[in-house]
């Protein structure tokens, strides 16, 4: 698989899993809205990527 599309996978994986955490333990945690902006950032990336 090329780059760019496990980027953007990754990014997805780690804001769905950040979401689903967040309703699970129901508070928001600074480790979880951490891994939510590292899949946002991972999913811009892909995206630099893939138009390069």
């Amino acid at each position: 698989m090329e780059q760019w599309k496990m980027s953007i996978l990754t990014g997805v994986a780690l804001i769905v899993l950040g979401i689903i955490f967040m309703i699970l333990r129901n508070h928001i945690s600074i480790w979880l809205v951490i891994v939510v902006v590292l899949g946002i950032i991972d999913i811009i990336l892909g995206i630099v990527r893939k138009n390069r």
